[in-house]
């Protein structure tokens, strides 16, 4: 039973680390735009992406670059962390 919980948890990771890694790669071919699909992934990458930007715009404002999904990719590895820890 724990093992499955621990399989269902770890694939729950890997499909947000994927979503991200999706979106970061439809923002650079598909810039400004939007579609069905993207707005499918912001729906699970939003809650992650959105305090790395909040983040970023306070310690570095106005900057050309996105760092969100990289700190997003660290809140996901240290949420892990936490989830593995109590199981």
């Amino acid at each position: 039973m724990i093992d499955t919980l621990r399989v269902a948890i770890s694939l729950l990771f890997r499909f947000l680390e994927g979503a991200i890694f999706i979106e970061v790669i439809l923002s650079w071919v598909m810039p400004g735009r939007s579609n069905v699909f993207l707005d499918f992934l912001r729906i699970f990458t939003e809650p992650f992406m959105a305090p790395g930007r909040k983040i970023q715009e306070k310690l570095m404002p106005r900057l050309m670059i996105d760092f969100s999904p990289i700190i997003a990719l660290f809140i996901l590895d240290i949420l892990r962390a936490i989830v593995f820890s109590i199981i």
